[in-house]
């Protein structure tokens, strides 16, 4: 980040990746009650859902899973379950990935012994029974108001109030990383936000992933896929939660590809041997919204910028009667070189960039005016390719 003295405050905002620390040692419940052998099977086995993770399953492992399901799904509250020619190892990746793709039985606790999977439920049925219907309330209190929108505005709005919350970390650490901890303590890290997106989303019938790996720092780390318009997207929630002194979500990791992903990433291959991939209808959130670049930078190029910010400010629901910075985003979504290439006018036209906007709002009589035009903190994201604004803006 560069700095020009007094005139222009570059904020620089380091985004870590998130670290499943150990919560201290706590009490934890026991298991309510366990079924010994010889195993036992539910009368009726019906699919589970789409999930990403079985859908490239085969054969016992596929055969397990779909097991575990029918238990969980028919309110078995404990048994075990034959793993057939798998060996412990298999049927445990099995049993992780049914975990982290069916958030809603975070309770439920795998054990592989024996040639069996065993089913605990690590809470009293009752309290599992009040914690979901906090859940679904949560959830409704989410999901009911965007009713009806488009994939994309459901999968933004989940997003955007997930990233936003202000969250407790100091209380109930053993539900930090399930949607229990998330949606209704707000207390959660990657684990918990994954899980509550994946939720979400399936709840209003939109297909998702919850994936796994490490930060480039080598700490464990989740995030997210979402399907649109036939392709895969990645997301990272955690990753666009408010930082520093702002308070505004960030969306430089919202619909992304897997270049910018594995930029800062490496996803669990245990997990899936393959990646979700980006199709043809592939298109980044600053494409969707018309706040994106691309291509050589043309000779009015102050004006293109200037010309996003604007219309980021007029389609804000309020802004600030009283002057503060205001938050802006757009992206180059292009090559590398053609980033630079923008960036470089940035860095060099921010003042002209700023007056532009303040001349077209006087001009439009657009209600804000930019309220100091010797000022401008920015930011920018070389990763993510995108530059971020803060004028200070008032109404007029």
């Amino acid at each position: 980040m560069k700095c020009c003295n007094v005139l222009v405050l570059c904020v620089i905002i380091i985004l870590t990746g998130c670290a499943r620390q150990d919560a201290p040692a706590l009490p934890q419940p026991a298991p309510v009650a366990t079924m010994e052998a010889p195993p036992q099977e539910p009368e009726y086995i019906p699919s589970p859902p789409f999930r990403y993770g079985r859908s490239l399953m085969e054969g016992e492992a596929a055969a397990l899973y779909d097991q575990i399901w029918a238990f969980l799904s028919a309110g078995v509250a404990s048994g075990v379950i034959p793993i057939g020619g798998l060996t412990g190892e298999e049927a445990e990746r099995t049993a992780t990935i049914f975990r982290r793709e069916n958030p809603i039985y975070y309770w439920a606790e795998f054990t592989v012994q024996g040639g069996y999977v065993r089913i605990t439920y690590t809470l009293p049925p009752e309290e599992v029974a009040r914690q979901r219907a906090a859940i679904e309330a949560r959830a409704a209190e989410i999901l009911d108001p965007i009713r009806g929108a488009s994939h994309f505005e459901i999968a933004l709005a989940i997003h955007d109030t997930l990233a936003i919350k202000p969250y407790s970390t100091n209380e109930l650490l053993p539900y930090r990383d399930n949607i229990y901890g998330t949606l209704v303590r707000w207390t959660p890290i990657c684990g918990g936000f994954a899980s509550a997106f994946l939720y979400l989303t399936e709840l209003a019938g939109i297909e998702s992933v919850f994936l796994v790996g490490n930060s480039q720092r080598g700490i464990s780390h989740a995030w997210n896929a979402v399907m649109l318009d036939g392709s895969w997207h990645f997301l990272d929630v955690t990753w666009n939660r408010p930082t520093g002194q702002f308070d505004d979500v960030f969306h430089s990791y919202f619909l992304i590809d897997e270049r910018t992903l594995l930029a800062e990433r490496y996803w669990d291959k245990d997990q899936f041997p393959v990646m979700p991939e980006t199709g043809e209808g592939f298109q980044d959130f600053f494409q969707r919204m018309g706040y994106s670049v691309s291509g050589p930078v043309p000779h009015d190029a102050v004006d293109v910028l200037a010309d996003i910010f604007f219309r980021q400010l007029i389609a804000r629901p309020s802004l600030p009667t009283a002057a503060r910075p205001v938050f802006l985003e757009l992206r180059v979504s292009d090559s590398p070189e053609v980033y630079a290439d923008w960036k470089d006018i940035y860095i060099r036209h921010l003042f002209d960039i700023l007056r532009a906007v303040h001349a077209r709002a006087v001009e439009e009589d657009a209600g804000f005016i930019v309220a100091d035009l010797r000022n401008i903190s920015i930011d920018y994201n070389d990763i993510a390719q995108v530059l971020v604004f803060y004028p200070i803006i008032r109404t007029s």
